[in-house]
């Protein structure tokens, strides 16, 4: 990955209100250059995400919402552009990490832990950057071995026609009753 971020949104944690906060990403021209050249992809039309951010009483953030994105691809097959819609949900939690998150438990108090449940994110200070989260579940949505409509592999040469079906031992045999 490169050292530069690509599409950078941050919050500050501490701004989000208690109603939560509306964000909308949206990619720009050199933005999707970018990222197609990081994701080795020929083009990235569009990038968007609508996201919710709310804030929870412990200091946790909650952001969830809707990436949507429209790609161009090479075939792995026929080496032709294809082009991919993704749609992907965001539903992350993040919670403070170290000394913050531990000081709001009892020592020896009961915890519950849902095994369904996403473990939640460390937040690593007071901003989020959301930019870096929708590239994240963009990446997932990218197929990995992209086709394109009725492309197929050309069929494995038949190595068995016109070859005796003698068993090798019988090969062997006939070798040794030479001498």
């Amino acid at each position: 990955m490169t050292t530069r971020p690509l599409l950078v949104t941050t919050i500050d944690v501490d701004s989000i209100p208690a109603t939560g906060h509306a964000v909308r990403i949206e990619a720009g021209p050199s933005e999707r250059q970018a990222i197609a050249r990081e994701y080795g992809l020929l083009e990235v039309r569009s990038l968007s995400a609508d996201l919710e951010v709310t804030r929870g009483t412990d200091r946790s953030v909650t952001v969830t919402g809707p990436i949507r994105a429209e790609i161009v691809q090479t075939c792995v097959v026929s080496l032709e552009p294809v082009a991919q819609s993704i749609e992907e949900e965001i539903d992350v939690r993040y919670v403070a990490g170290g000394e913050a998150g531990q000081s709001a438990r009892k020592p020896g108090a009961e915890v519950r832990v849902d095994p369904n449940a996403e473990p939640p994110e460390l937040l690593g200070g007071d901003e989020l950057d959301l930019g870096a989260l929708v590239l994240e579940h963009f990446a997932l949505g990218i197929d990995p071995y992209p086709k394109a409509p009725g492309a197929e592999l050309p069929a494995e040469p038949d190595d068995t026609v016109g070859t005796p079906t003698e068993s090798p031992f019988a090969v062997l045999a006939r070798l040794t009753n030479r001498e």
